[in-house]
């Protein structure tokens, strides 16, 4: 293959031998009989760590897509795991039916959210992994695996998040719910009030998350909440289509860039021009309503064109201000230019045995860096606050940990190399970036 693959933010690059693109669950058995490995799935392209990297085979999964069948007494829904969340919000409406929660971003497909463990906000609320009812698992010797709670259990409980290293999944059934709709609060609050807040808050509130700026001294708080009154149309922007938002994000970046000097003034100057985005403040061309109101699949999503890399760990709920707190104190003093905001949101905790939320509720605390800068400096200080905070990575999102700090941070660690070693006994899914972190040579 000539044509380089990049993910999305241009940091992660790969030259295949081979590159494939089954459209039936058949094509992708035969492929994996004969790839050149390691053999890797690409989806959208949305994680930071280098997954898809190989120089064997990249299969892409862009032709099996859309909603297979449903079950509308027991409200969940069979889908092709490369059907993208974005497209499968108005699918699933078409039948009644919606994600129990999603996160904001929804340009990945199904397959790569369920096996990272991508996730929303809120307290009782688990991952899109957390969904999963049962799915259907191409292994490195084409066979077909039918994996749920009572079929192939111990598959199911490891290849919920398993990002691509048990198999390619083809099918993946989701518990869904009857459509609903949200509608969007909040706005400014001072930090410490926030943090304070954090466990009331995120009780209070079906969907609660907060953006800070570490160099101001308000937290923009987002809010959603079920709503009976009537939902209004969202005109969801193409690709890279860039909003007035993006534009003065983009023109922020690259000022701070350029003159390192100006972060702070800028990030103060972020957050009191963006309150009225998280206080129902209506978008661009939609008048003065103060409420938004959406269905759920157009409520959650925001579409973000500015490119960024980032790093996000789990901490335990009960420690997720205290740490927050102090990551922003080290990036304000690290002297290391940025300015992207941090994210806060509450994870529930969920039963896959490499999830992030394994047997514990979460905080979740993302770190960006604009694409055009480096990331490890800054990303290496705050990494060492999260690890004193017992966190665990996002396996999407970049970190530098490897298979003995995993054996500590999963229970069933050793549990899933069995399975793993059991259904790829020649490593073929594993590229060097999995290789360190099972700790394979």
């Amino acid at each position: 293959m000539t044509d380089v693959w990049s993910n999305w933010s241009g940091w992660v690059k790969a030259w295949p031998k081979e590159l494939a693109a089954p459209s039936t669950e058949e094509e992708v058995a035969e492929v994996l009989k004969t790839a050149v490995a390691p053999v890797r799935v690409a989806g959208r392209g949305h994680s930071f760590t280098p997954l898809v990297e190989t120089g064997g085979t990249i299969m892409t999964m862009w032709a099996l897509r859309g909603v297979v069948d449903h079950d509308e007494r027991a409200q969940t829904a069979r889908i092709k795991a490369g059907t993208t969340i974005r497209d499968l919000g108005p699918e699933l409406f078409e039948r009644g039916l919606a994600l129990v929660n999603q996160g904001d971003i929804d340009r990945q497909a199904l397959a790569g959210a369920v096996g990272t463990g991508t996730h929303g906000t809120g307290g009782t609320l688990g991952s899109v992994s957390a969904a999963v009812e049962g799915f259907r698992l191409a292994i490195a010797n084409g066979d077909i695996l039918t994996c749920n709670r009572n079929e192939n259990a111990d598959v199911f409980d490891a290849g919920r998040v398993s990002f691509g290293s048990l198999g390619v999944m083809t099918e993946i059934t989701m518990k869904c719910r009857p459509v609903y709709a949200l509608e969007e609060t909040g706005g400014r609050m001072p930090i410490e009030e926030a943090l304070s807040r954090a466990p009331e808050l995120r009780d209070s509130e079906r969907h609660f998350e907060f953006f800070w700026f570490p160099f101001a001294d308000q937290a923009l708080v987002k809010f959603l909440k079920e709503t009976d009154k009537e939902p209004r149309p969202r005109r969801r922007r193409p690709d890279d289509e860039m909003a007035a938002s993006d534009k003065t994000m983009m023109w922020a970046c690259e000022a701070a860039r350029y003159l390192p000097f100006l972060r702070g003034p800028i990030q103060k100057y972020l957050t009191s021009a963006s309150g009225s985005r998280y206080s129902g403040g209506a978008a661009e061309g939609e008048g003065k309503e103060k409420g938004k109101v959406r269905w759920s699949h157009d409520a959650f999503p925001s579409d973000r064109n500015v490119r960024f890399n980032e790093m996000e760990y789990a901490v335990p709920a009960g420690k997720g201000p205290d740490c927050i707190r102090e990551v922003g104190e080290h990036m304000r003093k690290c002297g290391i230019n940025f300015l992207f905001p941090l994210e806060f949101r509450y994870v529930a905790a969920d039963d896959a045995w490499l999830s992030p939320f394994y047997n514990r509720d979460s905080v979740t605390i993302s770190v960006h860096q604009y694409h055009k800068q480096s990331y490890r400096e800054l990303f290496a200080g705050v990494e060492d606050i999260f690890r004193r905070y017992e966190g665990r990575p996002h396996w999407g999102k970049l970190h530098t940990l490897g298979a003995a700090d995993f054996e500590t941070l999963y229970p069933r660690w050793g549990d899933f190399q069995n399975v793993r070693q059991r259904l790829d006994p020649t490593g073929k899914f594993l590229n060097a970036h999995l290789k360190r972190i099972f700790g394979v040579s």
